[in-house]
């Protein structure tokens, strides 16, 4: 439609209605059907853009009754992306609402279990980086980088004096479209000192059991579990004032917080819920009356022993957790959504104190990690809203034609000038970038890291940079490379020059030589832990390896590395080889050694870094087949987000690739290296590290 015809449509219908009678008609419109008459003129636009409109078709959704309507986040087949589907009782299937293209936390994403008028926080822990969305208009925004992020909370909050949205994390504050720009600052009455000590241990339980804050009567709350604190306090919620950004107590209810609390808004009340399922069967909600006395009221006590529908969903799963209410304003009919471990979501009438048929189950998407304390992180409640999501000054400034333009160009950069440039993050040459390991140049680096493309001429001017020690590289690891000798491991990130050393135990003698690739009596893998954000080394150390006897000790260390704590593990079931381990999507895999213990046949032994459990499962017929006048060798190694399976064959000059998907092995790749010397299997250990997506070669 043109612009005069728009104006023309605009004119007629403003002679006929009256601006109240359409606002009214505009007021019981959906979200999906307003979007599109704010592009009819600018009039419109500018009505139905208004805060006040915004607010007003909010309070209008929010007191007609209404059925549950959920939202969740699900990553994609090739976990490079999430997306978000609505869900909801009146229809049998899920609508996919949008998709976050650079959102790659998979089952780790955390979204707020209800909006904030309107608004929701998620965190991808991978990034790490937090966003604001609003599902009903699908607009999103990326909160800045904030340098307190690691190891936190964040908490999504409306300031009701100024009409601004705020995200606290840790002691930092953002205001979505305020006066400080993309700036992070500080609480305007600070941190006082008598609280730290509460908040980390707030910071703590939320992480440990998954919980975002509460913001409820224009605070942001925080359970303080006693099992994270010395002395039990006679506070059981450190809150923080969104308007005054100040931090203060609220007093505990008439009962010990345990594990099996948490926090919700209710009815426009903070509220605590006690899980009593495994001692009464009985879950209770408890109201905060008063601030300042701390009182609290049982509000709610759901009797499941009673129930005749939807008891054993609610008995059955590990955890349950109130994601909030749905019904009109009236507090007596607003019926209570309750969703399971298990990704169900029920209903509780308090009128007639049942629980109602009306059950979503939310669909089985793509999942690299299946637990039942991950699957209430990505379910919350979709609330109708036209509530604005600011962008930033950087998005705003790269929306215009040439900046994009200047991004695509920029993300051409090679990978040595990430730190300079912020937008190379987003890199589109998919070609693998290989780099040489060799001595340090410096005296902070024993080692130093140099594109092939740039070898020769490093050569020349630094003819001592050649290893003259045995040397292990992983590959990279949500950004870090660990290089091991005999006696140390060394954490690096080649882009911004971080190392951090760690050294290896002293068992009392001398590591064994003679082996082709490991490093003898050890073996080292490089692992993330997805729950806790951490980077693990996970350490295999042979006390005994004898291969006539087939007789053999293993100990098995995990350290985390940003903690530098270190910690004793369960051997592995079976020997490892001395080939490093392949990671892929929070565990580790070796390949097994059948010249040690009792069977001779290979297998793939597998180390959930989360859960710390070894598991075994079968190679690839041709690969499990060994005896000792066999002169082939196998490994693990991760290509194209696959674990694989590689059989070296120096008879044929051969290597065969298997590739595992959906529990199956299935035969990918055959690499020929017949004439070329360089990589003869019986002078070399030869490991694909790549597959170039342009040619389908490996690397």
């Amino acid at each position: 439609m043109g612009n005069k015809r728009r104006a023309a449509a605009s004119s007629v219908a403003a002679h006929f209605l009256p601006e109240e009678i359409m606002t009214e008609v505009f007021l019981r419109l959906p979200v999906k059907s307003i979007l599109p008459f704010r592009a009819v003129c600018r009039s419109w636009n500018a009505e139905l853009s208004s805060d006040e409109f915004c607010r007003l078709h909010m309070a209008k959704s929010e007191a007609e009754p209404a059925l549950p309507n959920l939202f969740f986040t699900s990553p994609t087949a090739g976990f490079d992306a999430t997306v978000v589907y609505s869900s909801s009782s009146s229809g049998p299937n899920d609508a996919l609402l949008f998709t976050l293209d650079d959102v790659r936390g998979g089952d780790f994403i955390h979204v707020t279990p209800a909006p904030c008028h309107g608004l929701t926080l998620l965190h991808d822990p991978f990034a790490p980086a937090y966003y604001v969305f609003n599902a009903s208009t699908r607009a999103v925004t990326r909160l800045p980088r904030c340098h307190n992020a690691a190891y936190v909370t964040a908490g999504l909050g409306f300031d009701a004096r100024t009409k601004k949205y705020k995200v606290h994390i840790k002691c930092e504050i953002y205001t979505l479209g305020g006066d400080h720009g993309d700036d992070w600052k500080p609480p305007a009455a600070g941190v006082p000192f008598r609280f730290c000590r509460a908040a980390q241990a707030t910071i703590s339980h939320a992480r440990h059991d998954k919980l975002l804050p509460v913001f409820a009567n224009g605070f942001l709350h925080w359970l303080l579990s006693p099992s994270f604190v010395v002395k039990r306090p006679q506070a059981a919620i450190l809150s923080f004032s969104v308007t005054d950004e100040t931090f203060a107590w609220v007093r505990s209810p008439p009962f010990e917080v345990s594990s099996g609390v948490h926090l919700v808004e209710f009815a426009g009340h903070l509220c605590m819920v006690r899980d009593l399922r495994n001692v009464s069967g009985v879950l209770e909600i408890w109201k905060l009356n008063d601030y300042g006395s701390g009182g609290w009221s049982l509000e709610h006590r759901i009797d499941l022993l009673q129930q005749h529908v939807g008891r054993d969903r609610l008995i059955e799963p590990q955890i349950i957790r109130v994601l909030g209410s749905v019904g009109n304003c009236g507090s007596s009919t607003k019926r209570i959504v309750i969703a399971t471990s298990k990704r169900k979501v029920i209903v509780y009438d308090p009128m007639s104190q049942t629980l109602e048929e009306t059950v979503i189950a939310i669909r089985e998407t793509h999942s690299s990690y299946q637990a039942e304390n991950l699957a209430l992180i990505s379910i919350s409640l979709f609330q109708e809203s036209l509530a604005p999501v600011h962008q930033t000054n950087e998005e705003r400034a790269l929306s215009a034609p040439l900046a994009r333009a200047a991004r695509q160009w920029l993300s051409l950069i090679e990978g040595n000038s990430f730190v300079r440039s912020y937008y190379s993050h987003n890199n589109m040459d998919k070609r693998p970038k290989i780099m040489l390991v060799g001595k340090g140049i410096t005296r902070r680096s024993s080692f130093s890291f140099t594109p092939c493309s740039e070898l020769l001429q490093h050569v020349r001017s630094h003819d001592d940079i050649w290893l003259d020690t045995k040397v292990v590289c992983s590959k990279p690891c949500h950004g870090m490379n660990l290089l091991s000798t005999e006696l140390e491991d060394y954490l690096y990130n080649p882009c911004t020059g971080f190392c951090c050393v760690y050294h290896t135990p002293n068992y009392g003698f001398i590591p064994e030589a003679g082996h082709a690739f490991g490093l003898g009596r050890k073996n080292v893998g490089l692992g993330f832990n997805l729950s806790t954000q951490d980077h693990v080394i996970v350490e295999m150390f042979y006390h005994l390896k004898d291969f006539e006897s087939r007789r053999y000790f293993l100990t098995c260390m995990v350290s985390k590395c940003c903690r530098g704590s270190l910690r004793d593990c369960f051997p592995p079931p079976l020997p490892v080889s001395d080939m490093p381990p392949a990671y892929l999507a929070g565990v580790l895999y070796w390949m097994t050694d059948p010249r040690l213990g009792d069977s001779d046949a290979r297998a793939v032994v597998s180390f959930d870094i989360t859960r710390s459990e070894f598991a075994v499962f079968p190679c690839p017929p041709c690969i499990a087949t060994w005896n000792c006048q066999s002169s082939s060798s196998a490994l693990v190694v991760e290509l194209e987000g696959a674990l694989c399976a590689v059989l070296a064959d120096p008879d044929v000059q051969e290597l065969n690739i298997w590739k595992r998907e959906h529990g199956q092995w299935h035969s990918t790749y055959t690499v020929y290296l017949e004439g070329w010397p360089g990589y003869s299997l019986g002078a070399n250990v030869v490991v694909p590290w790549a597959i170039d997506p342009r040619t389908g070669r490996s690397c």
